[in-house]
């Protein structure tokens, strides 16, 4: 075989070696190219989860929160909004004596007429007002309860004696008066209620409490909204 046949020969030889090793690599390259991939999917996860995390330690600013106004109400236990004071007079007209307790005994019956001043508080209890925030809307809805009567007093000095008719033995005496107080504080209340105290007071408060909640850092840009229980 001459030279130049060997040389042929083994070009040949090596041409197809050079084919297979080519083939050989190409898988190799994808696989190191998925490699890559999958390690930087790996990394941003990574990083998305720092990032997460890092979100969850940032304290958001504190907003409005019924607890909030909740606590503002407290100073104010029980709001008196309406003072009803009155002037009145009334005639008490007292059974005599009887005689083993049937025998009606003549001169006994005792008698009296009273003119006396009073004043009646009504207002509402703060730790019943309902409150509700909606953060969305950014409204806060506030019940306001039904009024009560927070004091209701006649003082000693507020009485004088118009006229007054003791029984024979049987003399006007503090529990006379006493009990004449307790039915004419009943008749002053029921007048009261004639007259929308409770209602007005009620609606008073109201007007109070929406002033203290306004006063509230923030609530500028909440709709406060005032609801009354029936």
């Amino acid at each position: 075989m001459s030279k130049q046949e060997q040389s042929q020969s083994r070009q040949a030889v090596r041409e197809p070696d050079a084919h297979r090793h080519s083939k050989r690599k190409a898988p190799l390259r994808a696989r190191m190219f998925q490699i890559f991939l999958l390690g930087v999917a790996v990394l941003a996860a990574i990083l998305v989860a720092a990032i997460a995390s890092q979100a969850d330690m940032v304290q958001p600013e504190p907003g409005i929160t019924s607890e909030l106004l909740r606590e503002q109400l407290e100073y104010v236990r029980d709001l008196v909004t309406v003072e009803y004071h009155y002037t009145d007079a009334d005639k008490q007209e007292l059974p005599g004596k009887k005689l083993f307790d049937t025998i009606p005994v003549p001169w006994t019956k005792k008698a009296f007429i009273i003119s006396y001043d009073g004043v009646i508080k009504y207002g509402v209890d703060v730790s019943q007002v309902g409150l509700s925030v909606n953060g969305i809307t950014k409204t806060v809805t506030v019940e306001i309860p039904r009024a009560k009567i927070i004091s209701h007093e006649i003082p000693e000095e507020g009485f004088r004696v118009l006229y007054e008719s003791n029984g024979l033995f049987n003399k006007i005496n503090i529990d006379d008066v006493t009990l004449f107080r307790a039915t004419q504080k009943d008749k002053m209340e029921t007048r009261a209620e004639e007259l929308d105290m409770p209602q007005k007071a009620q609606e008073q408060s109201g007007e109070a409490i929406s002033a203290l909640l306004r006063a509230v850092p923030g609530m500028e840009e909440y709709s406060l909204e005032i609801e009354y229980a029936k």
